[in-house]
């Protein structure tokens, strides 16, 4: 079911943006963030052995309306620390030790920034959605999947120790398939989990409860998409992401 279908009244609102583009655009910013990690690993600004968890993000670059019944929902599933703590208040994490990495310290800042706090403007429906995605049963939702993800991301960088960015694609590359497919899992369990609420739900729940499994199967569609393939999972893509942070940047090892 299309999400123009399952959008609840509201005024018009410049630079909405649909469910399916809202999570082609989550796949984007985990990849860059993903790759990010590993180019800090790769670089020792991170030792890769820090203990990762993902909390409620608190940047936010734009905000909803109640008019036109639109929220900013965030494209990453969460603030992401490390030994609990954000990477700009860590132990040592200034410019002159960015520096000493290789890093640029000013692009790096700028572009964390961008990806933690990147939001679309979606239906309200969207953005309540994407809260039960969050956090699920049995270790399962968005923001254990981003956990998992960026730990195992680090793991593989400092056991495999690539050496040339080309073999360090690779790892990310390997680590978005893992989210993939996790996140695969959550939606199929969150659409059957709607499918039970119905079952139950009065007849004035039905349209919000149909609206938000509409949702779900829109993301859903797109992660299952194979043509749907984020910039920093590529080659190229990935390069990008390297040449904003990396001072001196080369292609070889």
């Amino acid at each position: 079911m299309s999400s123009s279908r399952q959008r609840l009244p509201g005024l018009y609102a410049p630079g909405r943006v649909s469910d399916t583009d809202h999570e082609t655009n989550r796949l984007e910013i985990v990849a860059e963030l993903v790759a990010l990690i590993g180019v800090m690993v790769f670089q020792k600004a991170l030792s890769g052995q820090e203990r990762v968890s993902v909390i409620g993000a608190f940047y936010q670059d734009r905000r909803g309306s109640r008019l036109s019944r639109t929220a900013a929902a965030h494209c990453l599933p969460g603030h992401v620390l490390f030994n609990s703590m954000s990477l700009h208040t860590m132990p040592d994490w200034n410019a002159g030790f960015l520096k000493q990495c290789g890093l640029k310290p000013l692009a790096l800042s700028s572009k964390l920034r961008h990806l933690f706090g990147h939001t679309d403007l979606v239906d309200e429906v969207v953005n309540q959605t994407d809260s039960l995605l969050e956090i699920m049963d049995n270790g399962r939702g968005l923001k254990p999947a981003l956990e998992r993800t960026v730990y195992g991301m680090m793991e593989q960088v400092r056991r495999r120790n690539p050496a040339s960015w080309p073999a360090l694609a690779e790892l990310v590359r390997d680590g978005m398939d893992g989210y993939g497919v996790s996140v695969r899992y959550t939606y199929e369990e969150r659409c059957d989990w709607l499918r039970q609420k119905l079952g139950s739900a009065l007849p004035s729940e039905r349209v919000l409860i149909n609206a938000k499994l509409g949702v779900v199967q829109n993301y859903l569609k797109v992660v299952k998409d194979p043509s749907v393939v984020p910039a920093a999972k590529t080659l190229g893509g990935f390069l990008d992401v390297v040449k904003d942070v990396v001072e001196g940047y080369s292609y070889g090892p």
